[in-house]
């Protein structure tokens, strides 16, 4: 059985990235012997994402460390373990981990991929562009979550285009199968760590122009993050006098206990990767209102049929189709009825296959 290993930086974060890499971890430990590597985790080892008995995790350190100090000695317990246990493919999930893992396995007989889980207009440190010029030009394979970042890594670090493979994240739909939509909550909801990239200056615009005009509706926002983006966040909501119909709901675990019962899911994104929230709120079959941001928005949301796509931070724009949205019972259950039309592309099983031919053909 071929021996792969799955490298994230700390599997103690609640992200996109993190539930990716656990996902794909899960579902190809069916047919690999897969080890899951976090260069780190927090103090207490806590992991939000449940991870199949057949996955073997292993971390390299707990808890808060010096990056420049502790990098060479990572990348030595890195190297060491990919050399005992003669790892045959190995991916990196995100540019964090890209140097570490190239230099692990120098002259090792390692094929090795990185995968991007954002798009390339995320550029929040220089060290994010140093690692990403070294994922393209020194990896085996790029992973891309889109076509439009497929093609633009591949004009712009000038390499071939077959040397990077679009693969979308897929959605399980299991957890959603029998769960109705509710047009009546009344409830709009937002799924996002507190972060500039996630728009949530735009977002409070938006509520106070909406909930204004609505006061029997709520908004739900579910995640953490940057506390001084959360308080600002909060300070424009009680300037708006909305901040009584907005829901703070930190993090919760399990799909199921955060869609159901809303009745639209807005996105405020700057940009993004392949956004597994609009998956995840069409799997709950729910109207999604999101700017056209980069990338991902226009490959899942199909604009007047399942949602609205709103042209980049317009937030007027945003707000009248919400309103439009909230008012109209019917276009609300015409969009949720609609949710699910694109979803194949997005089928565990065909995209499961895809990283299985990448491994078997790398």
């Amino acid at each position: 059985m071929k021996k792969i290993a799955i490298v994230r930086y700390n599997l103690s974060k609640i992200g996109g990235a993190e539930k990716v890499a656990i996902n794909m971890a899960n579902e190809l430990s069916q047919y690999y012997d897969v080890k899951l590597l976090s260069i780190l985790l927090d103090e207490d080892g806590f992991i939000n994402y449940d991870i199949n008995p057949n996955v073997t995790l292993i971390n390299f350190h707990k808890g808060d460390l010096r990056i420049r100090t502790a990098t060479l000695k990572l990348t030595g317990k890195l190297r060491e373990y990919i050399k005992r246990e003669k790892i045959e493919v190995i991916f990196s999930i995100t540019p964090l981990t890209n140097t570490m893992v190239r230099l692990a396995t120098l002259g090792l007989n390692v094929k090795i991929v990185f995968c991007d889980h954002h798009s390339l207009e995320f550029r929040d440190f220089r060290s994010r562009e140093v690692q990403r010029f070294v994922g393209a030009k020194f990896f085996d394979k790029i992973v891309t979550l889109t076509e439009e970042d497929r093609i633009k890594y591949s004009d712009k670090y000038n390499i071939p285009i077959n040397k990077v493979n679009a693969i979308y994240n897929w959605i399980d739909e299991e957890d959603s199968e029998n769960t109705p939509f509710d047009n009546k909550t009344n409830k709009i909801i937002t799924v996002g760590r507190f972060h500039s990239q996630k728009g949530y200056d735009y977002l409070a615009e938006v509520a106070i122009k909406v909930l204004s005009q609505h006061p029997d509706w709520q908004w739900d926002i579910y995640g953490s993050g940057d506390k001084l983006i959360e308080q600002e966040l909060k300070r424009k909501l009680e300037e708006g006098y909305v901040s009584s119909q907005v829901n703070f709901k930190e993090n919760v675990k399990g799909t199921e206990n955060i869609y159901p019962n809303h009745s639209i899911y807005v996105m405020t994104s700057r940009y993004e990767g392949l956004p597994l929230v609009l998956l995840e709120a069409q799997q709950y079959n729910l109207p999604i209102v999101s700017f056209r941001c980069p990338t991902g928005p226009s490959e899942i949301v199909e604009d007047r049929i399942n949602g609205f796509l709103i042209d980049c931070y317009d937030v007027d724009q945003m707000s009248e189709k919400l309103l439009e949205l909230m008012k109209n019972d019917d276009l609300r259950q015409s969009f949720s009825e609609h949710a699910k039309d694109n979803m194949d592309k997005f089928d565990k099983n065909k995209i499961l296959n895809q990283w299985i031919e990448l491994i078997e053909t790398i």
